[in-house]
């Protein structure tokens, strides 16, 4: 289940940031927002997928020798043979796009340890063409098994190659599944990818509906703190001050959420994003609000 507080952090920033927009959505880009919103999740989310690639494909080198040795043997059998001419040009073809895999990887594993970058765009472009090589490679493999049955002749050199391709294709199966990692919920080798992915999935629709719900509400709350503030105005408040306060009432009425865990969640917020002082202002307004 997603992290609640992360939830109200995220939907906190969004009502914050429509405040400072004069309370409306309206020319209010909320893609932007939520690109810029959510940068170090998706970082943090791209940085485990490359890791468990990497750990998915640990063994790769030695299936990439094992394989490329026994295509190699295949097609020095099937050399000269004219009724294995497209046999062999598919043989060939599994070949070139396993070599594209492994150079694929290479470039992932460098850009994961490569410091210099500022972001993690160029990781994600390396997994993900790694991901979909990797079904590339599983298909071709899968493809060409039942090919060999049409060639008796070759038996050994084949059934020799098949354990190879079956092998590659375990390994390509792993990492395609990697492009949904909800796939991999049962293994628990990659129960943080798995996370991670549910975090980045989840986030933004329960932040979104959550900030929503306060906005919509705006007007009546900025009139209900009105009531509780004594010789001050709303105006006069700190911009984060208010927002935790209108999030506060929010989850008091529609979410009916007890007063005592109200509070305890927007003074953590308060003293997370306006200091020490707040907390205590927001606790006075928000039990004067339960009273009320």
């Amino acid at each position: 289940m997603i992290n609640k507080s992360k939830v109200r952090q995220s939907a906190l920033n969004m009502i914050y940031a429509v405040e400072e927009n004069g309370g409306s959505l309206q020319n209010f880009d909320t893609e932007l927002f939520w690109r810029i919103s959510l940068e170090k999740e998706t970082d943090h989310y791209r940085n485990a997928q490359a890791k468990a690639l990497v750990h998915a494909n640990r063994a790769s080198a030695d299936c990439s020798r094992l394989l490329e040795t026994r295509i190699t043997a295949a097609l020095d059998a099937l050399h000269g043979d004219l009724t294995a001419a497209k046999l062999a040009e598919d043989i060939e073809r599994l070949q070139k796009r396993s070599a594209e895999y492994e150079a694929a990887l290479a470039a992932m594993r460098y850009s994961l340890k490569d410091k210099r970058r500022d972001t993690t765009d160029q990781l994600e472009k390396c997994c993900r063409t790694l991901m979909d090589l990797a079904v590339v490679v599983e298909g071709l493999g899968r493809a060409l098994l039942p090919t060999f049955e049409d060639y008796p002749q070759y038996r050994a050199k084949l059934d020799s190659l098949k354990s190879a391709i079956m092998r590659r294709g375990k390994q390509m199966a792993l990492s395609a599944a990697m492009r949904t990692p909800m796939a991999l919920a049962d293994q628990n080798e990659y129960v943080g990818l798995v996370r991670d992915a549910q975090l980045l999935e989840e986030l933004r629709p329960a932040a979104e509906k959550l900030a929503l719900g306060v906005i919509s509400h705006r007007e009546q709350y900025e009139e209900r703190l009105t009531k509780l503030l004594v010789n001050y105005s709303t105006a006069r408040l700190d911009v984060v001050d208010k927002c935790i306060i209108y999030l506060a009432f929010y989850e008091m009425d529609v979410n009916h959420l007890d007063t005592p865990i109200v509070v305890s969640e927007a003074t953590a917020l308060a003293d997370a994003y306006s200091g020490g002082k707040s907390a205590p202002f927001i606790h006075g307004i928000i039990s004067a609000a339960a009273k009320a």
